[in-house]
């Protein structure tokens, strides 16, 4: 008798191992679903900042070449302020952006092969607690 209560008991416990390991498993697939989105929104701004760092390069030559053109003193003075305009928003908008962007990007990379190694972990787990339940069942 008491052979078949312990072996109950084992059965629980170890269907309440399976539980919380499917459970983890699938807070860790649901966290990775959303770092996932994380990753790909901050590519994105990745990308939305590196067509403005374009179109700011863009204006700098054009500045450059009417500074070059231009004789008139106040239009030169204007050209160059634009000139320097476009210059700091590369340098200190987009560029950080893109710096912020990318620290982002690795943490999340990180936090990818943290989450991954958690499932693998919980899908052994579990592997290794069915064959305990198929051993103590009754």
């Amino acid at each position: 008798m008491k052979d078949k209560k312990d072996m109950s008991e084992r059965l629980k416990y170890f269907k309440e191992q399976h539980n919380q390991q499917s459970n983890r498993k699938e807070f860790y697939s649901e966290q990775l679903l959303e770092i996932k989105r994380l990753l790909e929104l901050n590519e994105k701004e990745i990308k939305y900042n590196e067509g403005w760092i374009n179109f700011h390069a863009n204006s700098i030559d054009d500045h450059k070449k009417k500074i070059e053109e231009i004789s008139d003193l106040d239009e030169k003075i204007y050209q160059e302020e634009k000139l320097k305009f476009h210059k700091e928003q590369i340098d200190e908008h987009h560029q950080k952006n893109i710096e912020y962007h990318n620290k982002e990007i690795e943490s999340l990379k990180k936090e990818i092969e943290i989450f991954g190694d958690g499932i693998m972990r919980c899908e052994k787990q579990i592997e290794f607690i069915n064959k305990k339940i198929e051993e103590n069942i009754i």
